[in-house]
């Protein structure tokens, strides 16, 4: 009901003009938009707020084209913020992880328009080639026809109990007790390979999974091969997607792999940093910088301007449940001025 009110609201707002008025008010700010994965199948379905299907995609990207916003890479972006000569009604757009549909489908339709785009990748299931196994797992208990499920049947040690693929809570328990097991006892081939024998228990087709490239990021010559065009810039995720809080070096050694793997494939330094998970205390702002790098972004929705803490850049996380009038509330920025208000009004 609060987001039925909210997008009535929006309505209302840009039939009276305060869409046009906001943008107006806020062109000299920056927008940044950030992107996961591309569907090949049903995920948009699974996780709505991960992937989006390949027409939703178009559909933004054609949005962006016609609206008047102009699309940047970040490098400029950083520049012009730095320097306070960022252009009018700036976007950058930028994707997380470094999934397999990111490179076959959303970059053909990128390049359809000429848009630059930074792609923020996490290198080890990238070097690894097989699917992220937590994901992976999710799935096969989401996609489950069965309702009650025994996990003994599972024959994992440790794991009892019933449980209901249908109930997220239940279902995000069970894929972290099994993971952690597997983690503990098994290598990353062995810990796919009883993963695809619990999607057998599941009732669930892995071989039409693997065959759709499902929950797979790129591999390494693919992001080689997209490095060397126009406009695709290839940035740092950390290499195992954490980002340690402990000490300097401990995540200076997280980051560094990632920069020389990455390094290692795109013949290129990587500088610029997405946040795993979004996550971040303040004293990665301080560790960051002495590592090279020179911006770093959040998932925290948001406008940015030259007074933004260029190690905690705001990004709006569009999915496919986004719908397109709150998608252009975001880009306009009137949904950062409704946040703002709400804030004060607590």
């Amino acid at each position: 009901m609060q987001r039925k009110i909210k997008v009535f609201a929006y309505f209302i707002l840009k039939y009276i003009g305060v869409f046009w008025l906001v943008k107006f008010i806020h062109r000299k700010h920056l927008r940044i938009l950030c992107y996961h994965g591309i569907a090949s199948w049903d995920e948009h379905e699974f996780k709505p707020a991960l992937f989006m299907t390949e027409s939703c995609f178009r559909q933004r990207m054609e949005f962006l084209a016609l609206s008047g916003y102009e699309v940047i890479s970040l490098k400029a972006a950083v520049k012009g913020l730095k320097e306070g000569n960022l252009g009018e009604n700036s976007v950058v757009i930028t994707f997380d992880d470094g999934w397999e549909g990111i490179f076959s489908k959303a970059l053909p339709i990128l390049q359809q328009h000429d848009f630059p785009v930074t792609i923020y990748i996490t290198s080890y299931y990238a070097e690894k080639q097989v699917p992220v196994l937590n994901v992976f797992l999710q799935y096969l208990f989401w996609k489950s026809p069965l309702k009650q499920i025994d996990l003994v049947s599972l024959q994992l040690d440790g794991l009892a109990g019933k449980m209901s693929p249908a109930d997220m809570t239940q279902r995000e328990e069970t894929v972290n007790q099994i993971l952690d097991h597997l983690e503990a006892h098994y290598p990353l081939p062995q810990r796919y390979s009883f993963c695809e024998t619990i999607g057998q228990v599941l009732q669930v087709n892995t071989e039409e999974i693997k065959q759709k490239k499902m929950f797979m990021l790129a591999g390494p010559e693919m992001i080689a091969a997209s490095a060397q065009y126009d406009g695709v810039d290839i940035e740092l995720h950390t290499h195992r997607h954490v980002l340690p809080d402990t000490s300097f070096d401990a995540c200076a050694d997280e980051v560094r792999e990632n920069q020389k793997i990455l390094e290692g494939w795109t013949g290129k330094t990587p500088v610029h940093f997405c946040y795993p998970h979004g996550w971040y205390t303040d004293d990665h702002f301080n560790w960051l910088p002495k590592l090279g790098l020179k911006s770093a972004v959040t998932v925290c929705p948001g406008l940015n301007d030259r007074h933004h803490n260029i190690m905690a850049l705001d990004r709006f996380l569009d999915g496919q449940s986004i719908s397109r009038l709150e998608f252009e509330a975001e880009l306009c920025g009137i949904a950062s001025v409704i946040r703002k208000i709400y804030i004060l009004c607590q």
